[in-house]
């Protein structure tokens, strides 16, 4: 039994692939998917995001990844619910990773419309384009949504100095 947060992530590989044998989604474009409805809070607990070194395009920058999301692909294809495959490119011979559907399940999870709302339009998947930055997500209303998976924030976060009691 899948939980809800792999049958999102099925659901974002089905919508780009709709199980056809020749359709893949780009691993990074599948990322920026990721870490747009993580921090849209569409993704439940526990996932996150960090930054992490990554090779895009050919060049080493770092990006947001989320590490839940990798292990539920990973068990997604540990499982066969869905296909990886990996292409040669040009320049430093870095695999590009692709993923399609090889099992239909049932996307009965809340948050469903959320995703349809911003990749659905007039019935049809808006399409996307890879930029240097992240992904751009084109709509025919011109109002294309823009997600910088590069652009990496601070985390806030408090310490407390702590003096240790040792003597010599």
């Amino acid at each position: 039994m899948l939980t809800n947060n792999q049958k999102r992530l099925h659901y974002l590989i089905y919508l780009y692939t709709h199980n056809n044998r020749d359709s893949w989604i780009r691993q990074e474009v599948l990322f920026a998917l990721i870490y747009f409805f993580i921090k849209n809070g569409v993704f439940d607990e526990p996932y996150d995001y960090s930054p992490s070194p990554y090779m895009w395009d050919d060049k080493p920058i770092y990006i947001n990844i989320s590490y839940e999301a990798m292990n539920d692909l990973d068990y997604l294809l540990d499982n066969e619910y869905i296909y990886e495959i990996l292409l040669s490119t040009r320049g430093l011979n870095i695999p590009v990773k692709g993923y399609r559907i090889a099992k239909l399940v049932e996307y009965d999870f809340p948050n469903k419309e959320e995703i349809d709302k911003v990749l659905i339009e007039d019935g049809k998947v808006k399409p996307v384009e890879l930029t240097d930055n992240g992904i751009v997500i084109k709509s025919k209303k011109g109002d294309d949504l823009r997600i910088d998976i590069t652009k990496l924030g601070t985390v806030p976060y408090k310490s407390k100095s702590y003096i240790l009691g040792v003597s010599l």
